[in-house]
């Protein structure tokens, strides 16, 4: 296996080192979930994997490497609609297509890989079509299923894959303002456990403002600097509707990433006060402000405002942290 374009950290992760022991041993599992906070280090696996099974260094261009995902403005995988057929086929993106794709005879005579990007964004529906062919696939058929929320799954999808997490490199994020934005925003925190008072409120919430302008900044910048890299390997009859699906999927995993980062700096905040202060921090503020960003990630799941989400984070951590002696 070439392992040349994987980085050394995902290398080293027990995951892979698990799949590339069973690919030299003939024991690759048929169905594979791999889960993890970056969709790119999730690809970079399966690709790897797909390079060496259909024995080319370029398998997203191979024929028979087949791709299913989320499409449309609701950003679902979706089982695909009769009327949506076109010359007798399916239209990409959809579940049916990507079965029939896999039941055919394989064009290099060899095998044949399915991906499933953003699998838990597969509908009911589509989840019913696609677990005869996930139980038993065609023969010499491999199939990946790529998911940062591994429990959005239902069960009979899970329980038919061999799972797999995938940890976030620690330098995930290359950003140059992303280290001081950090640090600012433990200052706020800070701030704010001192208790406000009517000279600090006005900075307080300038504070608050001025963290989630420069986080919007930071987010976009990397988005669009991932996304420009991607969109040049894409093959070039997908619609501008399956573009815009894929543009707000690299949005989703850099926001995701980013989410997961601002988690760690509070849970440092907290530790480095308990330490200082001996035990004096209600161990209740952690888990109320961690409970207050998960709450505000949901709700961009269900497509709510990046930058109303982040500000309904700071209006509950000033409540939180005012609160916390």
């Amino acid at each position: 296996m070439n392992t040349a374009a994987l980085p050394e950290d995902i290398r080293n992760t027990r995951a892979f080192q698990i799949l590339e022991k069973s690919l030299k041993q003939g024991r690759l599992s048929h169905a594979i979930l791999l889960h993890g906070e970056n969709l790119k280090d999730l690809q970079l696996i399966a690709d790897c994997i797909a390079s060496d099974l259909l024995q080319t260094q370029t398998p997203a261009t191979h024929p028979d490497y087949f791709v299913c995902r989320p499409r449309g403005k609701s950003r679902q995988i979706t089982i695909g609609r009769k009327e949506e057929r076109k010359e007798g086929k399916w239209p990409e993106g959809t579940i049916r297509r990507l079965v029939t794709d896999l039941a055919m005879t394989s064009n290099q005579g060899g095998h044949k890989i399915g991906i499933l990007h953003e699998a838990d964004c597969i509908t009911t529906q589509a989840t019913n079509a696609f677990l005869k062919t996930l139980e038993e696939p065609p023969q010499q058929t491999t199939l990946f299923l790529l998911t940062t929320r591994p429990y959005d799954l239902l069960d009979t999808i899970r329980s038919r894959c061999f799972n797999f997490r995938v940890p976030t490199a620690s330098d995930v994020i290359t950003h140059p303002n992303w280290a001081k934005w950090k640090v600012d925003y433990r200052e706020w925190l800070g701030r704010l456990l001192q208790g406000p008072n009517k000279k600090t409120i006005p900075h307080i919430m300038m504070g608050a403002y001025g963290l989630n302008a420069r986080f919007q900044t930071i987010s976009a910048d990397l988005s669009g600097t991932e996304w420009k890299m991607i969109k040049e390997t894409l093959p070039e009859h997908l619609t501008k509707e399956e573009l815009e699906a894929q543009e707000k999927g690299v949005s989703r995993t850099f926001r995701g990433t980013l989410f997961s980062e601002i988690e760690k700096a509070t849970a440092g905040f907290a530790r480095d006060v308990e330490a200082l202060n001996k035990g004096e921090l209600p161990a209740s503020a952690l888990h109320r402000a961690t409970e207050a960003l998960e709450r505000s990630t949901g709700l961009m799941e269900i497509n709510f405002n990046q930058v109303a989400a982040l500000e309904l984070f700071f209006l509950s951590s000033l409540r939180i942290w005012t609160t916390a002696r």
